[in-house]
């Protein structure tokens, strides 16, 4: 997803009623609030339809766990669609792109005048899932946990924020020493040229 290209929003004056239609299986998309975005779902073929700004946002979230997502990825998964899709907007012809996911080679179907993303059944939560085995999510995971932490032991946290506060008076002592190691290099380097 990380090449995916921001379209011209071409079809963004077009009503949402005219993007009902599943693009794999024409039954009428379900309006769905995914991870806390707004997305179309096809209730028959587990399809989503999301807007390309708002992946990001849904394969970063961890509101719903790791069970419920390989749960969801097992139950909804199918084979991905192979054929080219219309985009269920403005009709136009989408183009296959790679999820990026580190085991699987999976394709989601991109609009780009609408910047409109088409995944297949279990696709969003294997999203979600290859983000969140990722050292990025991981982190971003421990650091969540340790502030909550001291958060709860306010004796923790001053001692935290007295260890900071010492860390910037060393930031001006190695700041200081490092313009003195760069006058000292530009004499060398200077006696040399000379």
């Amino acid at each position: 997803m990380r090449a995916m290209k921001r379209g011209g929003n071409a079809c963004s004056s077009l009503r949402n009623n005219r993007m009902r239609k599943c693009p794999v299986c024409s039954v009428d998309l379900v309006p769905l609030d995914y991870e806390g975005v707004r997305l179309h779902h096809c209730p028959d073929c587990r399809g989503y339809l999301v807007a390309a700004d708002r992946l990001k946002c849904i394969e970063r979230s961890d509101r719903t766990s790791i069970d419920k997502l390989k749960a969801e990825a097992t139950e909804e998964f199918g084979a991905s669609s192979g054929d080219v899709l219309q985009c269920p907007r403005c009709r136009l012809r989408m183009r296959k792109q790679s999820l990026g996911l580190p085991v699987l080679d999976l394709d989601c179907d991109i609009c780009s005048a609408c910047d409109l993303v088409w995944l297949d059944g279990g696709e969003l939560a294997m999203l979600q899932l290859g983000y969140q085995a990722g050292s990025k999510f991981i982190n971003a995971q421990e650091m969540k946990r340790r502030f909550a932490e001291l958060e709860a032991s306010p004796g923790r946290k001053a001692e935290f924020e007295a260890n900071m506060a010492r860390l910037k008076d060393l930031e001006d002592v190695f700041d200081a020493m490092a313009g003195r190691v760069g006058s000292v290099l530009w004499e060398i380097l200077t006696r040399r040229a000379g």
